[in-house]
């Protein structure tokens, strides 16, 4: 989203407020569905799923690349967050059905960051050679190969509980789902500014800032294996805090500092504990529920927070300015970490079930 953003923002001359709208309704299209879907997710018929998704997706992102009008665009962001909607509810609601669940969502949280930073680095490029349709047509790219690769998604409930309590296919406390969308909102929604803070805050040229940003996303890798390792050591709650108070100071330095090294430092660290966060949190919900159905819900939240976030970050970029987004939003990732770490302290997991 960094890179699309500021790629259609410009395409069109949009405020930062216009642009996280556009922005929004893809990925709020993603979460509703996803959120709409998280209980046909944990039943047999969802590579199925997955895939009728991908195919919409790929026909939004074509279609927002052909866009001649906002309005267009809206629609074909709109259209291709659905599509992903359905194959993210699909994917999370497989990866718990696995019988190493906890391994599977740490190493396709490693695998996806490595596409995406592939995605960081060539979106841009395949824009400045193509046109504005070419990094679209990436997207739709990466749909057709997702769609091949989902022939090994498990199409079912997995038959064996595992070694972790059940929730037995009930719905995550509201709570939980609140604290996850809004933390998503505070770092996926900074997130998309990412790029629009480097060039206008920081100073940095569009190449300056697309070359962080990929070595942001590959350095963020760092962030699975570490706190893996601290959660084995330390317990998971203790490893949750640390890293969410590292999140919040990164956030906070990316967006105010105006220093292009802190800058680029804070961006770097900035992912690596949202990694470390997503792996992590992933690995709950994977243990506590093998139907698939927390996953898939936590899914959804990920994308509702995803999906506000962008809007409400340009808006108090627009009116408040980097500094005040900044520490905003570090106050609001410690305020919506409480409840995440109230519901995995009475979970009660073993540390060392983050086996990544």
């Amino acid at each position: 989203m960094p890179v699309l953003l500021d790629g259609y923002g410009r395409r069109f001359h949009l405020s930062d407020t216009a642009a996280g709208v556009v922005a929004a309704a893809q990925l709020l299209s993603t979460a509703l569905v996803a959120l709409l879907l998280s209980r046909r997710a944990t039943r047999p018929g969802r590579v199925a799923l997955a895939r009728w998704g991908l195919a919409v997706a790929a026909a939004g992102f074509c279609g927002a690349g052909q866009a001649h009008d906002v309005a267009v665009l809206l629609a074909a962001n709109a259209v291709a967050g659905a599509g992903l909607g359905a194959a993210f509810a699909a994917s999370a609601a497989g990866l718990a059905a696995l019988r190493d669940s906890e391994r599977a969502a740490a190493t396709t949280v490693f695998g996806s960051t490595v596409v995406l930073a592939l995605l960081l680095a060539g979106v841009p490029q395949a824009d400045h050679r193509g046109g504005a349709a070419a990094g679209f047509a990436v997207l739709a790219g990466c749909c057709a190969a997702a769609w091949w690769l989902m022939r090994y998604l498990p199409d079912g409930q997995r038959p064996h509980p595992g070694p972790h309590p059940s929730a037995g296919g009930q719905a995550p406390p509201w709570w939980f789902i609140a604290s996850v969308a809004v933390l998503a909102a505070t770092d996926q929604g900074a997130w998309s500014y990412a790029g629009v803070l480097g060039e206008r805050h920081a100073g940095l040229s569009a190449g300056a800032v697309s070359v962080i940003l990929a070595v942001a996303g590959a350095a963020a890798l760092v962030g699975v294996p570490v706190s893996a390792a601290v959660a084995r050591r330390l317990g998971r709650v203790p490893t949750l805090v640390l890293v969410i108070a590292a999140d919040a100071v990164a956030k906070l330095l990316a967006a105010a500092s105006g220093f292009d090294p802190l800058y680029a430092a804070a961006t770097v660290v900035w992912q690596i504990c949202y990694l470390a966060l997503l792996a992590q949190m992933l690995g709950v919900v994977a243990a506590v529920d093998r139907s698939g159905r927390w996953a898939a819900a936590a899914g959804g939240a990920l994308a509702v927070g995803t999906g506000l976030g962008p809007a409400m970050t340009g808006w108090l970029l627009d009116t408040a300015g980097a500094p005040v987004l900044g520490g905003t939003l570090a106050a609001v990732t410690v305020v919506a970490a409480a409840p995440l770490l109230r519901t995995v302290r009475g979970l009660a997991l073993p540390a060392d079930s983050t086996d990544a």
